[in-house]
C-alpha cells in the first residue's frame, strides 16, 4: 500500500475539514442502465449477481479514491480493495461474505459461487478484523430504492459502502438503484458519480461464456 503525505496531498483541506465533522458520510443514489445485463446477461445464463458485483468491485478499484483508508492520523491507498458482503442465511437473516477480487471475471465467478456456498452455512454475523481491505456491499431485490443510508461505527469509519437493488423496466430499458455511502474525507460526490459510470459501462459488456 502506499503512504499519503497529508500535507503535499490535494485533498488536505478537505480531509481535515470532514475528518472534524461529527456526521462525515454522504449517500448518493442513481438509476444505472442494465439492459445489456438483464436481456443478454440472462440468455448466456451468467449469474446476475455475480457479475453485479464483479462490475462494481471492477469500477471502485479502477478509482484510487475508493481505495484510500485512514487509521489514526495515518493516510494510505490500498492497491486493490476486496467485497465484502452480504447473503442470505436461514430465518431471513443474513451473514457476511468475503471474496478476493480477481479483474479476471471467470476467476471471480469461480470463487465468488465457492465463498457464497461456504458463507450461506453461516448461522450468525461474523465481522473481518482487518478492516481497512473491504469494500462494504449489498443486494435489496425487494425494492427498487431511491435512497438508502448504511450503519456506520463512528465518524472515523471510512469503508465505502455500496448497495443495488430491484430491477425495474422503463419503456424499452431496465434500470437498477445504485447506491454509494462514503466518507467525505476521502471521497466526493464526483467520485461516485465516477463509479456510476464505469459500473454502467462494465454491466454492458456480458462475457461470452461463463463457469457454470
Amino acid at each position: 500500500m502506499k503512504d499519503i503525505d497529508i500535507e503535499s496531498w490535494k485533498r488536505r483541506e478537505t480531509y481535515n475539514l470532514f475528518r472534524s465533522a461529527g456526521n462525515p458520510h454522504f449517500s448518493i443514489t442513481a438509476d444505472i442502465n442494465v439492459t445489456e445485463l438483464l436481456e443478454t446477461g440472462k440468455a448466456t445464463g451468467i449469474p446476475l449477481f455475480n457479475f453485479t458485483l464483479y462490475a462494481i468491485m471492477c469500477a471502485v478499484n479502477s478509482i484510487p479514491e475508493f481505495r484510500t483508508r485512514f487509521v489514526d492520523d495515518r493516510v494510505f491507498e490500498l492497491p486493490v480493495t476486496n467485497p465484502s458482503f452480504t447473503v442470505p442465511i436461514a430465518d431471513d437473516g443474513f451473514a457476511f461474505c468475503e471474496l478476493e477480487f480477481h479483474d479476471d471475471w471467470q476467476t471471480f465467478n469461480a470463487k465468488c459461487i465457492t465463498a457464497v456456498e461456504r458463507a450461506k452455512l453461516q448461522d450468525k454475523l461474523i465481522e473481518n478484523a482487518d478492516t481497512s481491505i473491504w469494500t462494504y456491499l449489498t443486494c435489496a431485490p425487494w425494492v427498487h430504492f431511491t435512497g438508502l443510508t448504511h450503519a456506520t461505527f463512528g465518524p472515523d469509519d471510512c469503508i465505502p459502502r455500496i448497495a443495488w437493488g430491484k430491477y425495474t423496466k422503463r419503456g424499452n430499458n431496465w434500470y437498477m438503484p445504485l447506491n454509494v455511502q462514503a466518507h467525505h474525507a476521502l471521497l466526493d460526490g464526483f467520485h461516485a458519480a465516477k463509479l456510476f459510470t464505469e459500473a454502467e459501462r462494465i454491466l454492458s459488456v456480458i462475457p461470452v461464456q461463463t463457469v457454470a
